[in-house]
């Protein structure tokens, strides 16, 4: 009698337990359901709702600014708030904050340097964007969307050459590759010690070649430096002349604010290297995940794109119509750093620096 009790209280269990388990499965299936065929109309209603949005987004702070106004002229009902997190350790900070539901966010720009552990912590909001974007629920173009189907990369960056424009002639200036690790810069180039720009190469050139030809770089005896502004504030004073690996829109932000530097910029003429930048996402906890979608959707359409540009110009994505990364990539050979490429560009970077040059670690001069 007493065995028969606990086979049945135990039958009983396991029984509550399945259909707790069938429930559970059910209702994310439903949810995964109901986000998948959630109209535009619906996205809008359910934004008004929700009437508050929180950003950690993509983007320098001189971008975001606009970008809010921006955002909030076209959808006065919702209020944005945001706040930036730059630097490993600070995105390091915020994964564990997401990862213990602390995190007071609706939209975040993941870090490459944790891609991984966005997606097997399960910090992302599964919205399949693509195919929201080919049903028209959302404008996001389906370029901008990666594989995982939940990251919009929102901005773009593209490798460029500059020299300074007194001391080089328009003619001498380098406009291929193999023309920087030509003699005539012996001890005249500069190089960042942390290469991103050699490592969007990859795709289309291969780690092989990328290694040999940072390894011709370092026999060139070049100035070695690190970062991007500080690195054209020595050109123009003419600490050295040519620059193999200079951001397109840090030098031509640099020219819009001083157009008596004397800086040129030089688009590759074999191949340019791009990759893609300014990934948002949606928190998997986010409180106001409609707002959210408005915000990534509005930050991908040209009106988004272009305040880009006009505050950043190079950064927006070349995806986009109309954007200066897209005209510069016009007719042209492109080597595309996409999402999969920058999940890995720590590594690669990585390998040049110490492979390549006998570097401590990337971000490091030689001593």
């Amino acid at each position: 009698m007493n065995k028969s009790y606990h086979r049945a209280r135990w039958k009983r269990t396991l029984a509550l337990l399945l259909i707790g388990v069938l429930y559970h499965s059910a209702a994310i299936a439903q949810t995964k359901e109901a986000r998948l065929n959630v109209s535009k109309d619906q996205i809008l209603a359910r934004a008004k709702q929700e009437g508050k949005l929180s950003l950690v987004p993509g983007y320098d702070k001189s971008t975001i600014g606009p970008l809010v106004s921006g955002f909030n002229k076209k959808y006065p009902f919702i209020d944005v708030s945001w706040q930036m997190v730059t630097g490993i350790a600070a995105s390091q900070r915020q994964l564990f904050e997401l990862a213990a539901g602390k995190a007071s966010v609706d939209v975040f720009s993941p870090s490459t340097a944790f891609t991984n552990e966005y997606f097997k912590q399960d910090l992302i909001m599964k919205y399949d964007l693509k195919a929201m974007a080919k049903s028209a629920q959302l404008k996001i173009p389906t370029e901008m969307i990666d594989e995982s189907g939940s990251v919009a990369w929102l901005g773009s960056n593209v490798g460029v050459f500059v020299y300074n424009s007194k001391l080089v002639s328009a003619d001498k200036a380098p406009r291929r590759w193999e023309q920087c690790v030509e003699p005539q810069w012996k001890g005249k180039i500069a190089v960042d010690t942390k290469p991103s720009v050699l490592a969007w190469l990859v795709p289309t050139w291969g780690e092989e070649k990328v290694l040999g030809f940072a390894r011709n770089l370092k026999a060139n005896d070049p100035r070695w430096v690190r970062g991007q502004t500080g690195s054209l504030a020595l050109m123009a004073a003419g600490e050295f002349v040519v620059d193999c690996g200079m951001y397109l829109h840090t030098s031509s932000r640099a020219l819009k604010r001083d157009p008596t530097m004397p800086i040129k910029i030089v688009i590759p003429d074999d191949v340019i290297a791009v990759s893609y930048h300014e990934p948002e996402a949606i928190y998997a906890r986010a409180q106001h995940p409609h707002a959210g979608l408005l915000w990534m959707e509005f930050i991908a359409s040209p009106e988004g794109q272009t305040l880009v540009d006009a505050q950043d110009p190079g950064k927006a994505s070349f995806v986009a119509d109309g954007t200066l990364a897209g005209k510069v990539m016009q007719g042209r050979k492109v080597s595309r750093c996409n999402a999969v490429c920058r999940n890995q560009e720590d590594k690669i970077i990585e390998r040049i620096a110490v492979e390549g040059w006998g570097l401590p670690k990337a971000g490091v001069r030689p001593k």
